[in-house]
């Protein structure tokens, strides 16, 4: 694959688990990380407040505040050019159709590799969806 630059934010609650990809996504020269949040509103303010957006949005999904899926759909509905990658623990293939089914573009589980985080990303900068590939339901 042909690995594009591209813009990132991230929100997940879980600080271990935020700071561990912030250090993974360092090692991708082509990654650019300019937001990182507990939260969905933290992250929606940071993104407010800086001078571009992000292409893409990785949100965890159950966060205090306001959770993965509100974050989305706000995202979605004021920067439709924004791509939402959701990363979670959960694997149910209702959640992941239900999130497709709010426009989100990919889904990842939490247990995947750093490589498949970084493929995900370039499907999502190349206008592809990606969804982890156990995943059963048809696109």
């Amino acid at each position: 694959m042909d690995f594009q630059s591209l813009t990132l934010a991230i929100a997940d609650d879980h600080t271990l688990f935020r700071k561990g990809v912030l250090e993974i996504l360092k090692a991708y020269k082509e990654i650019t990380v300019m937001a990182d949040a507990n939260n969905g509103a933290e992250l929606i303010e940071k993104i407010e407040a800086a001078p571009a957006l992000p292409e893409i949005v990785l949100l965890d999904l159950e966060m205090p505040e306001m959770d993965g899926i509100a974050t989305a759909r706000y995202i979605l509905s004021k920067y439709p050019a924004v791509k939402i990658l959701i990363v979670s623990m959960y694997g149910e293939e209702s959640l992941v159709e239900k999130l497709l089914n709010e426009g989100v573009h990919g889904y990842l589980l939490k247990c995947a590799e750093p490589d498949e985080l970084r493929e995900a990303l370039q499907y999502l900068k190349q206008d592809k969806k990606y969804f982890y590939n156990t995943l059963k339901i048809a696109l």
